[in-house]
């Protein structure tokens, strides 16, 4: 099942990285907050039947854990760092995730050899030459909410091991993180005055594909070949990314942006060639 979970985990990245175009959009509109609980509220709707076949599993309180330092904390940290430093200073802060993310691993007891290691700082250089140049701020505030991303990141793709190791199916994994991060997020919104759903069937589809089929992919990646590889395999969205806007003319890519797709490019290769060792 090694190549079901790679494949897995390159599924998961192309999804990822093809829905933020549509994200991107709302957000122009309405904020990132509404659009993070609108996709949210999507999936919780609609996929709760995935739990009629969970039964009694310890493992939830660990789904519900990833979701509420994922898709809750982790993502507003990273808008809000964003907005402070600038996308250019704040992707390649947060994603060293994917080295902290290794070290976890190894507490978990996977087998993370040098070689991961390596292709997680491959990782982290070509998402810093892949962002976009444009407004660049030193702010330390910023620069502290980018590394508390980063942490809280890689705690919640911990936390979705843990699920999985007690017994939690993928699918229902991806749900109930969606759930817990949505009931305090609206809750949130609420007492500020600002709750709002982006109302789209376009953008309901796409939100069950990212949260609902893109998570549980993820999670079956975890399940199959582990914490450590999925991590890396998935950090290729910003590659896809840049590769569509290329594609569809939306944007052209840099020899700079050149650059950090082929340190991409050799990670993916050197951790798909550690997978299948």
């Amino acid at each position: 099942m090694e190549g079901a979970g790679l494949a897995a985990a390159l599924t998961a990245a192309t999804i990822w990285a093809l829905v933020i175009f549509l994200y991107k959009r709302h957000m122009e509109n309405v904020g990132a907050a509404t659009v993070n609980f609108s996709r949210l509220l999507y999936v919780s709707l609609f996929m709760w039947p995935v739990l009629l076949g969970v039964g009694d599993t310890k493992g939830i309180w660990a789904a519900a854990l990833s979701g509420v330092v994922t898709l809750l904390l982790g993502d507003s940290l990273y808008f809000y760092a964003i907005h402070k430093v600038g996308g250019s200073v704040a992707a390649p802060v947060v994603y060293t995730y994917v080295i902290i993310a290794q070290y976890f691993a190894l507490l978990l007891g996977e087998r993370v050899t040098p070689l991961l290691f390596l292709s997680s700082a491959l990782v982290v250089l070509g998402v810093a030459l892949l962002a976009r140049g444009g407004e660049e701020r030193m702010s330390p505030v910023g620069l502290a909410a980018a590394f508390g991303a980063a942490l809280l990141w890689s705690l919640g793709m911990t936390a979705v091991k843990l699920a999985s190791l007690q017994g939690v199916p993928p699918a229902a994994i991806a749900y109930i993180r969606a759930l817990f991060a949505c009931v305090p997020l609206g809750v949130y919104l609420a007492a500020r005055g600002r709750l709002r759903v982006v109302k789209s069937p376009a953008f309901a589809a796409a939100s069950i594909l990212d949260l609902g089929v893109g998570s549980t992919l993820f999670a079956f990646s975890v399940e199959k070949v582990g914490l450590a590889i999925t991590t890396i395999l998935v950090s290729m969205s910003p590659l896809v990314t840049q590769l569509y806007a290329k594609a569809s003319g939306i944007e052209q890519i840099t020899p700079r942006q050149a650059l950090g797709a082929v340190a991409i490019f050799i990670a993916i290769a050197i951790t798909m060639g550690v997978a299948v060792r």
